[in-house]
């Protein structure tokens, strides 16, 4: 799995240990924890069985934490504001990284939760298409 940097998949991998989510949460789980201020925002609101979407702290998230929040959001359809293929062709607001960890987490939400939990945990990686 493409990690952003090594605190990534620490902070991936503790957060995703033994919860009973579906793959579009965990995908927005691994958004959200691909960016330290925006893990800061979200963290308090990420329970055993789901994430309290109204419960996100007022945190400024920075530029990369607003388009991984709103790409995180529109995986899970808890948005207002969803992401376009024309947003995520503009290079600008979607640079290179911030697109590979989208791209990723378009394959964690179309995965099954326990390949994903196995996968995250034994550190292997996730096929997109079988």
């Amino acid at each position: 799995m493409h990690y952003a940097n090594p605190r990534h998949a620490r902070r991936c991998r503790n957060v995703m240990r033994g919860k009973q989510l579906r793959s579009q949460t965990l995908a927005a789980l691994y958004l959200f924890t691909a960016d330290g201020k925006l893990w800061n925002r979200w963290r308090l609101a990420v329970g055993s069985q789901d994430i309290d979407w109204d419960a996100r702290r007022p945190i400024d998230p920075g530029w990369n934490g607003i388009a991984l929040e709103k790409a995180a959001l529109s995986i899970t359809g808890k948005g207002d504001a969803q992401v376009t293929l024309r947003d995520l062709a503009d290079s600008a607001s979607y640079p290179k990284e911030v697109m590979r960890l989208i791209v990723t987490a378009l394959v964690i939400a179309r995965a099954e939760p326990r390949e994903i939990q196995e996968t995250i945990i034994k550190k292997r990686r996730i096929l997109c298409c079988r």
